[in-house]
């Protein structure tokens, strides 16, 4: 059984059970109480439903799903097992960390080996982190990590089940923690959102050190400068979903690239609509397999560029959207008639 992800009504349902723990100053016949008994397998559509996104970084008794355990006797039953309750851990690496070591621990311990979506925050030295995780590091197949004042990198080579990564960075902290962090990745690691980092320019990017990023089939990033979008392409020959963000500077390198696996490219620039910037990036790229382009901010749309690029790649587009890109009348109804879902999509 997989949980829905659903907050929908959670903390409602929180509050709600909160009520019925018995009062602290219950005698020692019990509560007054009658909480009625309920089928386990409601009880667990009822606990997977309750939980939320959000949950809390410090394990509470006072909210899903640690409050499942201290309504009553078969409640608590439920709640432990079922280990799908127990799959969204949140972990915060400061300095009392080491006081709540024991608390995330039994929360791990309680997943009996499902799958794991993991989010953390790092503060300060990770190593005792990765001493928790390291009994359950195959069982992670989701990881959002949040790096904070850290001063060493998450090394995530060993992570052989991940499936997804999302990596934030805030205020302080020198780039290479960052880059050092995703710099070699798990081989089974097939999707990553790094939109969140600093500008990454083609420079940049040679950081990056082994095979695993060419088994990535979806990338989220912010670039600094076009030269980086061919590089990406060689650094990831199997991706077929590319989100590019950033500051799109005309390309340099104008040495041609064909991308075979790239299905759907949605591209965010800095420039205004008017701007006649020829950033030159259809003239060097084939993509053969695209079949959604959407371009949002990048000035006047190079309308022969393009056409000798669809020309070239033979593609055969089923969307094409524009946000923010200057087109004439003539341009409109000539994509309009080409590509069979055209849209302008309004600011």
């Amino acid at each position: 059984m997989q949980t829905s992800n659903s907050n929908v009504g959670s903390l409602p349902i929180s509050a709600s059970i909160l009520e019925l723990q018995p009062p602290s100053n219950t005698s020692s016949g019990g509560s007054s109480l009658r909480i009625p008994r309920l089928p386990a397998e409601i009880l667990s559509e009822i606990f997977l439903h309750s939980l939320s996104d959000d949950l809390p970084f410090f394990p509470t008794q006072r909210l899903a799903p640690l409050i499942f355990t201290r309504i009553c006797r078969q409640w608590r039953e439920v709640a432990l097992g079922l280990p799908w309750l127990w799959t969204q851990p949140r972990l915060i690496a400061d300095d009392g960390f080491r006081e709540r070591v024991s608390a995330y621990d039994l929360w791990l311990k309680r997943s009996r080996g499902c799958p794991l979506s993991l989010k953390l925050e790092c503060y300060t030295d990770l190593s005792e982190a990765r001493s928790l995780l390291q009994p359950y590091i195959q069982q992670i197949s989701s990881l959002e990590l949040t790096f904070w004042y850290c001063r060493d990198p998450f090394i995530l080579e060993d992570f052989h089940g991940l499936k997804e990564l999302v990596v934030h960075k805030y205020r302080g902290g020198p780039e290479q923690i960052t880059d050092r962090s995703i710099s070699k990745l798990p081989v089974n690691l097939r999707k990553m959102d790094i939109s969140d980092l600093q500008w990454i320019s083609c420079s940049r990017l040679d950081f990056v050190a082994d095979s695993g990023w060419a088994h990535l089939t979806h990338l989220e990033i912010n670039v600094h400068g076009l030269d980086a979008f061919p590089r990406i392409l060689r650094l990831c020959p199997n991706l077929s979903f590319l989100m590019l963000h950033g500051i799109f500077h005309p390309i340099k390198n104008q040495e041609p690239i064909t991308h075979t696996n790239l299905q759907r490219l949605h591209m965010c620039g800095d420039m205004y609509p008017t701007s006649s910037r020829n950033l030159g990036l259809f003239k060097v790229l084939t993509l053969p397999n695209l079949r959604v382009l959407q371009a949002a901010h990048m000035g006047r749309w190079p309308q022969e560029e393009f056409q000798a690029f669809l020309t070239r790649s033979k593609c055969s587009l089923e969307r094409l959207a524009f946000c923010g890109v200057s087109l004439t009348v003539q341009q409109r109804e000539e994509y309009a008639a080409l590509v069979p879902c055209f849209e302008i999509i309004k600011i």
